[in-house]
């Protein structure tokens, strides 16, 4: 006996749908041949899957291990089937992408334009948000690839980047803020009241890591995963955040906000393109990858770091 393609379908859709009778609904088969099918795999293992209470099914450490290349074994395949209809001139098919805050103002809106285009029948799903979340859905096959900043002391030895861009950051504040009409290095800041999304492997560290050296750090900041709910925040209080010269120039909350004089001044925001290495992309999520890299030059040229 060998693992079979329906047995992990059968998992995949489990856990999706949280219970047998609804992923047996969503596969269109039986209930007993989910059941058999998720018995034939714990037989098969010699490890118990899957366990069963009042409060519903929930994977045991085995099973989740299992669920991780399950994803992944059914997102190669998808991507197999599509890859030869594109080939063939096949012009469907689906792309799943990860994107920073900052390239959602200005770049994704002209490469999702001229992409539609020539493609009008390729589903597109974006994300936003940071790398780590971005990281873990390449890993495990829910997107194709992200465009994002990150640590140069992140471990990625099974991704492939590219550089894509260099944006500037800024620290701003409201109209008329306390801190307006002198310059400040990022330490003499530490006290007044901050406004950040929860910071792990991206340029955001910039600011915790310049604090550090010092031995200094910020006190109780406010944490906001939405872009424009920071803004909203920094433009009606006296919280300082970080934000990228990309979103000031196209979030309307940029008239109400100033940027505080830094000395030294924040390095530039490397983004990157970044892969599975073991994955090849379809063709048209090839093409719209190479659309990013090729609209993000003339829209950069000039700002990068001098």
């Amino acid at each position: 006996m060998t693992i079979k393609i329906n047995q992990l379908k059968c998992l995949v859709m489990i856990v999706e749908h949280g219970s047998i009778r609804a992923a047996s609904r969503a596969l269109n088969i039986s209930q007993p041949a989910v059941t058999r099918a998720i018995k034939e795999l714990e037989v098969y293992l010699g490890a118990q899957i899957v366990h069963r209470s009042t409060q519903g099914i929930t994977l045991t450490e085995p099973g989740q291990q299992l669920l991780c290349h399950a994803n992944l074994v059914l997102r190669e395949l998808h991507l197999a089937e599509e890859s030869f209809k594109q080939a063939s001139g096949h012009q469907y098919g689906s792309i799943n992408i990860g994107i920073g805050a900052s390239i959602a103002c200005e770049l994704m809106p002209q490469v999702i334009r001229k992409f539609r285009e020539k493609y009008p029948y390729v589903k597109i799903k974006i994300q936003e948000g940071q790398l780590e979340a971005h990281i873990e859905n390449l890993r495990h096959g829910k997107i194709d690839f992200a465009i994002n900043t990150l640590q140069p002391n992140m471990e990625l030895h099974d991704f492939q980047r590219e550089k894509i861009m260099e944006i500037p950051f800024k620290l701003v504040v409201r109209k008329h803020h306390p801190t307006l009409g002198g310059s400040y290095s990022i330490e003499d800041l530490q006290d007044y009241d901050w406004v950040m999304p929860t910071t792990r492997s991206s340029y955001l560290n910039t600011v915790y890591d310049a604090l550090s050296k010092h031995g200094k750090h910020l006190n109780n900041p406010i944490t906001c995963e939405s872009y424009l709910s920071t803004l909203a925040i920094i433009s009606q209080t006296d919280c300082i955040g970080l934000v990228s010269e990309t979103a000031l120039e196209h979030y309307s909350y940029s008239s109400l906000l100033d940027e505080i004089p830094l000395n030294p001044p924040l390095p530039h925001a490397t983004y990157y393109l970044v892969s599975r290495r073991s994955s090849q992309l379809t063709p048209v999520a090839q093409e719209l990858a190479q659309l990013f890299m090729y609209q993000a030059r003339p829209l950069f040229t000039g700002r990068e770091q001098p």
